[in-house]
């Protein structure tokens, strides 16, 4: 089975700041589930201009993001294109989504359920 036609949950593997996502790898997307939290402002020096910042606001902007009480609030499912864009909008800062997320039932981080699919794989 490839991996890509898995469905797989994933929430933060270190919830901050009071924020609870979840996430679902489906299709070979990496979906941020809608009712999901984002911090909505942008954590660290600089982070103002990165492509993550621009990206919240874009899904601000479309209300795929929804801001309540200085945190965002997704309205509606959003496929992002990796692990690391979907952590970095949910967690206000650059993140590395591949150890970031986690398989709630496990404790498992996406890179070593990813590693293990991969290996069932071959």
């Amino acid at each position: 089975m490839a991996i890509f036609g898995l469905w797989a949950k994933f929430e933060p593997n270190k919830p901050r700041h009071g924020v609870h996502a979840t996430a679902r790898l489906d299709g070979g997307e990496f979906v941020v589930q809608a009712g999901s939290q984002s911090r909505g402002i942008r954590a660290g020096k600089g982070t103002g201009h990165t492509s993550y910042s621009k990206l919240l606001a874009e899904l601000v902007t479309t209300g795929v993001l929804s801001s309540q009480d200085g945190r965002c609030l997704f309205t509606e499912n959003y496929a992002f294109k990796s692990p690391s864009a979907a952590a970095a909008v949910v967690n206000g800062r650059p993140a590395n989504g591949t150890i970031e997320w986690k398989l709630p039932a496990t404790n498992k981080t996406y890179k070593e359920w990813e590693a293990e699919n991969l290996n069932q794989e071959g």
